[in-house]
């Protein structure tokens, strides 16, 4: 601004925008969000988000059941009347099934299982036959302990001890002792097999189990004095193993 007291005149330079201050904002602004950015990080990202969204994810794993036996074929020892011979069945079963696997035994015929020609072997000792309780744990099978010199015939049971009966079944599954006894010594409880070809549950394994498990089936054959001598064979016995 200039002033002339002589002639009493004010005049009034037209000022210019500085070219800086037009530049001045741009720049303000990118340095305010860095330091946002820098000073709040993820929550001033999500606070400048517009909106959200989510996803929930599921998925099904398929059960899965494997089982095998540790032979297709036992042979009991040469058996002289009043002392038993014992031969074992060893059941391996893997599977992710949440509520486990039960265990069934049959035969192919409702013929006696042991025969020679025409001569045959009792397959109900102490006079049962198998046929499964309703109740794994509490009711009482049609099994009785194994008397020596008194019970004859061929007769089965599974094993309740949980002790490792190898190729990765680490214990023995679902065996109840109301069944098959409170121990597997004298307390240990026989039948035979079911005369029945319908398939009869001998062990309910009702759990989920990361590892191998199993059973034990033993058989045990004793008979009179009067049997005839001679090799017996039996028809063939089944397991089937399936999910829960």
């Amino acid at each position: 601004m200039k002033v002339d007291f002589k002639k009493f005149v004010v005049k009034f330079d037209k000022v210019s925008k500085p070219e800086r201050e037009e530049k001045f904002w741009p720049v303000f602004m990118v340095s305010l969000a860095l330091f946002l950015m820098v000073s709040f990080g993820s929550d001033f990202i999500d606070f400048a988000r517009a909106a959200t969204s989510s996803v929930a994810l599921s998925v099904t794993v398929s059960s899965t059941l494997s089982f095998s036996v540790d032979s297709g074929s036992k042979g009991f020892a040469a058996l002289t009347a009043g002392t038993p011979q014992q031969a074992t069945s060893m059941l391996y079963v893997t599977t992710n099934n949440a509520t486990g696997y039960y265990t069934s035994i049959n035969r192919a015929s409702t013929t006696v299982t042991l025969s020679s020609g025409s001569e045959t072997i009792s397959d109900a000792p102490s006079g049962y036959n198998w046929t499964a309780p309703t109740a794994t744990s509490t009711a009482t099978g049609p099994s009785a302990t194994w008397t020596y010199g008194t019970t004859k015939g061929l007769g089965f049971r599974v094993v309740v001890s949980a002790s490792d009966i190898g190729s990765g079944a680490s214990t023995t599954c679902g065996a109840a002792t109301g069944w098959w006894g409170a121990t597997d010594d004298g307390a240990a409880k026989f039948s035979g097999v079911s005369t029945s070809t319908s398939a009869q549950k001998i062990a309910d394994c009702n759990f989920y189990n990361s590892g191998g498990t199993g059973q034990a089936v033993v058989f045990r054959l004793d008979v009179p004095v009067n049997q005839a001598g001679g090799t017996y064979t039996s028809s063939p016995i089944t397991y089937t193993v399936l999910a829960n």
